[in-house]
């Protein structure tokens, strides 16, 4: 039975860049999935960004646009149709009412299972502020209100971000271990060319960044251990319920390989991952 997912992240290119590959296997396996960003984000990083701050000069609309036309093209290279961006200006302190009913409204439309966002203690500060005006929008989404063309809706689980990079320095801030690792080998190609897409924040073709952090971060954060060459991470925030203590198949087929199988394992999927 589909399912339906809603991916959200603090700035255009962070949804895609942290599930971008969990998004395109979803759309494979014929789910819903929207992927929805609360900014702009133009205030902390991009082409044309200093020259606005320090003149005022460069055209803002103009940029927002690029933005969001990157995220949509991004998006598309994943499979996924139904991008929300919703354009705020990510210099944002504390969570805003106006986007927390924003977000509410599209957790009432898209009526998703799961909820991807970022780890709630992110340093980053659009990043953190996304997850809590998720929280408040989920709990605004889930009652009744007069205002409001939907029914009452509260998603199935959600999942954070095991994967941060450089963007948790403090200790306590950091994400804990995964409690869900996807495999995204067969879709790396996917994410790496939506990753492309976001030329305006030195990503494209042309720039060795997104190859970099693949490597760096969906190879060797957590797949490297599970004995695959490409894998994103999640923390799940509800515990699931089963009948007996869970064990996948594909993770029994993987862990049978010894550290040298797993090796060339990895290094022939890379080279032929037909």
């Amino acid at each position: 039975m589909p399912i339906s997912i809603l991916n959200i992240g603090g700035h255009p290119k962070d949804a895609i860049m942290y599930a971008g590959g969990t998004m395109a296997k979803h759309v494979i396996n014929g789910d819903r999935v929207c992927t929805l960003t609360p900014t702009h984000g133009l205030s902390h990083h991009g082409r044309g960004i200093d020259e606005y701050k320090s003149t005022g000069k460069a055209d803002l609309g103009a940029l927002i646009e690029e933005r969001k036309q990157e995220l949509f093209e991004a998006a598309a290279e994943l499979g996924v149709t139904d991008v929300r961006f919703l354009g705020y200006d990510d210099e944002i302190v504390l969570p805003k009412e106006e986007i927390i009913k924003d977000i509410a409204d599209v957790i009432g439309e898209v009526r998703p299972d799961i909820i991807i966002t970022h780890w709630p203690e992110d340093t980053v500060a659009a990043h953190g502020n996304a997850t809590k005006m998720t929280f408040l929008a989920m709990e605004a989404a889930s009652g009744i209100r007069s205002d409001r063309p939907y029914a009452p809706h509260s998603p199935k689980q959600v999942f954070f971000h095991a994967t941060q990079g450089r963007t948790n320095l403090v200790e306590d801030a950091r994400p804990k271990n995964p409690t869900t690792v996807i495999d995204i080998t067969d879709v790396i190609h996917k994410k790496t060319n939506a990753m492309n897409k976001f030329v305006s924040q030195f990503y494209g073709e042309n720039s060795p960044l997104q190859r970099k952090l693949s490597e760096a971060i969906d190879g060797s954060e957590h797949a490297i251990h599970m004995k695959v060459p490409y894998a994103e991470s999640f923390i799940a925030f509800n515990p699931e319920l089963y009948q007996l203590l869970p064990l996948s198949e594909y993770g029994i087929e993987i862990s049978k390989k010894s550290e040298p199988e797993g090796y060339e394992y990895l290094t022939q999927m890379l080279l032929d991952p037909d």
